[in-house]
């Protein structure tokens, strides 16, 4: 063994930690935060044979992820973002490995630590190489952990490994939300996790994280009913001091209720502090201005697209906010002698108009009313003259 004393004190405090199944020490050990890593690795970084300090650990696979951990630590900082997520990569592998032959739940609070650690460094290493493979990569390892976690069938789930399923459910679906991959391609087994929602033994946050997860899921996948019931739970049951996720939630929860036909209003908007372009949305929204509605989101367009709302918006409101501006037309049709009765030409102007597409014809004024009406948008009683 060298003569490094951090070395020497972090290699015997981790192999007693594993010996003793200390579940607590080892989540203390093994961090992932950048300060803790940049103070590790700046007092092992003049020690390039790391090997010996580790060869005493018996167990071999204790052995590996110890060693794995020190080189992340050590040259995170020195080697490319990719190869130092691969090194990342590496270690989450090691611990499924561990984690398949363990017993119980006393490796999850050191999974949580690594999974969220494979999430932030796939967005760190995309947004410095503008490649996504990273996500695949740590998508790849969660599915992993994930498998194995849902197959212990331990009772109670507080006795089990099945403890940490919808915090690493809730971590894949994020990530998942990020890949090449269709959607449900690492999303499937994360659905498993849902029947587990209201069972005991979950933290609440965890079970707050994945239903906001699953209702952004839902939400990509159109599902817009089963996204607004997700997010609308993620929103009540979040924490009031929690305000800045409460901001995040809600953002997806306003542009799911749109989807819908609902609001927000001003005062909730303002409680949160929402962004400006949120005021301006409803407000086109409730005046049927189907034109001044998407250039307000093009103008925002960077924004939605991080949100993974743009498109959603951009298409799927535009016969909802027809339908409003068919509603202006009713209305000012009320104290006419045939109020029930709109004419072709007040209908495509009032199309024209919210659209400002005055090329628009009747051919195509009548295709969105029937999408109107077989969507159930437009009341039977209005009769088209």
């Amino acid at each position: 063994m060298g003569d490094n004393a951090t070395l020497e004190a972090f290699v015997k405090s981790v192999s007693d930690a594993f010996t003793y199944k200390d579940s607590l020490a080892l989540s203390k050990l093994f961090v992932f935060n950048d300060q803790a890593l940049s103070i590790l690795g700046s007092r092992i970084r003049i020690s390039d044979d790391l090997d010996s300090y580790v060869s005493y650990i018996s167990d071999n696979i204790h052995l590996q992820i110890t060693l794995a951990y020190l080189n992340y630590a050590r040259d995170r900082q020195s080697v490319a973002c990719e190869e130092a997520h691969r090194q990342l990569c590496r270690l989450a592998e090691l611990f499924t490995s561990l984690l398949t032959n363990a017993q119980g739940p006393w490796l999850i609070p050191t999974i949580r630590s690594v999974a969220v650690a494979l999430c932030l460094s796939a967005q760190q290493v995309s947004k410095e190489t503008d490649d996504a493979s990273a996500f695949t990569q740590s998508a790849t390892r969660l599915l992993q952990l994930l498998i194995v976690i849902l197959s212990d069938s331990t009772t109670p789930i507080a006795s089990s490994k099945r403890v940490g399923a919808l915090v690493v459910a809730g971590l894949l679906l994020r990530i998942s939300l990020r890949t090449n991959a269709a959607p449900g391609a690492y999303a499937g087994k994360a659905l498993e996790a849902k029947s587990l929602v209201n069972s005991p033994g979950f933290p609440q946050r965890d079970r707050i994280s994945y239903s906001y997860w699953l209702g952004r899921y839902y939400l990509v996948c159109y599902y817009i009913d089963a996204a607004r019931k997700q997010l609308e739970y993620a929103f009540s049951k979040c924490p009031s001091w929690h305000y800045h996720n409460k901001r995040a939630i809600l953002r997806h929860l306003v542009a799911a209720n749109m989807l819908r036909g609902q609001l927000p209003s001003v005062e909730l908007l303002e409680k949160y502090d929402m962004e400006p372009v949120y005021y301006d949305l409803v407000a086109c929204f409730k005046q049927g201005n189907l034109h001044l509605f998407q250039q307000k989101l093009v103008d925002n367009m960077e924004f939605f697209r991080s949100q993974g709302n743009f498109l959603l918006l951009l298409e799927r409101t535009k016969l909802l906010i027809y339908r409003n501006a068919l509603r202006k037309v009713a209305l000012l049709n009320a104290n006419a002698e045939r109020a029930n009765v709109l004419q072709y030409r007040d209908v495509l102007k009032a199309f024209q108009l919210t659209s400002q597409n005055f090329e628009m014809d009747v051919l195509e004024m009548e295709s969105i009313l029937a999408s109107l009406i077989s969507q159930k948008m437009v009341l039977g009683s209005i009769i088209l003259g």
